[in-house]
């Protein structure tokens, strides 16, 4: 019991010490961009680390699984950080994004579904159903990035 209550008043000191609440925190719309950009850009590097060993580039098959898992977690992200507003600085989000919310929504669950479906893939090892499966998470990303992401200029 002793140990209990010392863990809990070390707790609450460094969560006092650091700014550390239970309560989110207003979202500065600039930020909020930031952080998705991480996000995405996440994403990316996970598809692109996992198309390299499909290739035969690197020799990390074991490493699949988990950046398969990465992708996955992400796709439970993505409604999260398009908080209106967030449409700002050199964002490419679309306005149909806050317009069209179930249109999103349904683009968002086509990929979490597509992420799901690598997750399996990858946990059997078979190459041909990995690659088929990343695949789909690619069709998954260009069924949101078409209708809601501005081309670069």
């Amino acid at each position: 019991m002793f140990e209990l209550r010392r863990f809990l008043t070390v707790g609450a000191l460094a969560a006092a010490l650091f700014g550390v609440t239970a309560a989110p925190a207003a979202g500065d719309p600039v930020e909020d961009l930031n952080y998705r950009l991480k996000v995405m850009s996440s994403n990316n590097a996970h598809i692109g680390a996992i198309a390299d060993v499909l290739k035969g580039k690197v020799p990390h098959a074991s490493h699949i699984v988990g950046h398969a898992r990465a992708l996955q977690a992400a796709g439970r992200m993505l409604e999260d950080i398009f908080p209106p507003g967030s449409d700002v600085g050199e964002s490419r989000a679309k306005p149909e994004i806050w317009q069209q919310p179930d249109k999103f929504k349904a683009a968002i669950r086509a990929f979490q579904t597509a992420s799901d479906d690598l997750v399996a893939a990858a946990e059997t090892g078979d190459m041909g159903a990995i690659g088929a499966a990343l695949g789909g998470v690619g069709k998954g990303c260009g069924g949101c990035h078409k209708p809601f992401r501005k081309p670069k200029e």
